[in-house]
């Protein structure tokens, strides 16, 4: 028979026939007998972790560690922004396709960005405030571009004004119509000065007015209609737009000649620049003026005006009160010459100019030369003997 077990729980025998007895359960709850409490320091040694049981808790720690950080890697790659195209320093070339971005260094950059605006119509006053910008497009060739870019020219652009600076020599089509910048040393052209940004083409705020050496002033319609002025001086030794005090022409304005030349005929007396053209020659107070040269164009309002006498410095139109000369008897002016007082040749003395030819001199005048008016309204010289 198999012992009866608490509860009514039946526990059956072994084969052998021996019954269970309490001490006999590993775990018997319902052994009567009290059963001795074991000592931490006599715990039996498979009670311990096993090592393998660690290597896997480390490995399981590990792949979830490694997880994570892929999923924290490849959030980034997702959310992080792609690099804007055509950003501001970029630099491009405009090409029938639309911008096109060239590495800064590269010839075909002709273009930089300057900046990036919204859109608004026209596209070119989006980029107004920017006084070197002289391009406004979009950023893609279709009525719907989603910014307008501010472009500057690079010094790859030989064409575009807004990337000339002082020093560079341009060659010039008609009255500034275009322009192109080429070696000085092959350049007979033109030297830019300084460059101006104006408001308006064409320009009537005084051209230049802060570039005295200027002979010329170019313009360029750019940015919004705004002008782009090119202060120019000519380089060539031969154009009297390049004339200084004191250089001498032939006789038709046309070139510059050494004064000591057969073919000199005047002397650049003196160089203006006017800000309107002028209905009349403007040489009434250049003494001894007989000649007057006036260059200008429609696009800007810089008139260069230039005022000549004689070549020989002493011909007696440049005569002046208390200075002699030596009369050359009746005919022509040409044959009196202004000379030095203590020159014994000296046969008269100048009592008297003034800038009429009316030939009204004082009583005690002994004779008197007259010139009619042409660039001045005319000069009488009056002269005493000495």
């Amino acid at each position: 028979m198999g012992a009866q077990a608490p509860d009514g729980v039946s526990v059956a025998a072994e084969a052998t026939g021996a019954p269970w007895t309490d001490q006999q359960w590993p775990d018997n709850q319902w052994a009567s007998q009290e059963m001795p409490v074991a000592q931490p320091d006599s715990l039996p040694e498979a009670t311990a972790p096993s090592g393998g049981r660690r290597k896997w808790v480390w490995l399981a720690l590990a792949s979830v560690l490694v997880l994570v950080g892929s999923l924290l890697t490849g959030g980034y790659f997702l959310l992080r922004p792609e690099p804007i195209a055509l950003a501001v320093g970029d630099c491009v070339s405009l090409e029938v396709t639309g911008p096109t971005e060239y590495g800064c260094a590269d010839g075909k950059a002709l273009y930089r960005i300057v900046a990036r605006e919204a859109v608004v119509w026209p596209l070119e006053s989006a980029c107004m405030k920017y006084s070197d910008v002289t391009k406004g497009v979009g950023d893609v060739p279709s009525a719907h571009p989603e910014v307008v870019l501010c472009l500057a020219p690079t010094r790859f652009n030989t064409t575009d004004p807004g990337a000339l600076q002082a020093g560079d020599c341009i060659e010039v089509t008609g009255a500034g119509d275009s322009v192109k910048r080429m070696p000085c040393a092959v350049s007979k052209g033109t030297r830019v000065l300084s460059t101006e940004l104006h408001r308006q083409l064409p320009v009537t705020d005084q051209a230049c007015r802060a570039q005295p050496l200027a002979r010329q002033a170019y313009a360029q319609v750019s940015l919004g209609g705004r002008a782009i002025v090119l202060c120019a001086l000519i380089n060539d030794p031969q154009n009297v737009d390049s004339a200084q005090v004191g250089d001498c022409t032939n006789k038709d304005l046309r070139k510059l000649v050494r004064c000591d030349s057969p073919d000199a005929h005047l002397r650049v007396l003196t160089i203006r620049a006017l800000y309107q053209r002028p209905v009349q020659p403007q040489c009434a107070d250049v003494l001894g003026a007989s000649a007057f040269s006036m260059t200008h164009n429609e696009k800007t309002d810089l008139v260069l005006a230039i005022c000549l006498g004689p070549v020989d410095e002493n011909a007696v139109i440049y005569s002046k009160v208390g200075g002699c000369v030596v009369s050359g008897g009746a005919g022509p002016a040409t044959r009196s010459r202004r000379v030095d007082c203590a020159d014994p040749a000296a046969t008269h003395e100048v009592i008297d100019r003034h800038e009429s030819n009316d030939g009204n001199c004082p009583a005690t005048s002994a004779a008197w030369i007259t010139f009619d008016p042409g660039v001045t309204t005319g000069v009488t010289i009056c002269l005493a003997r000495r």
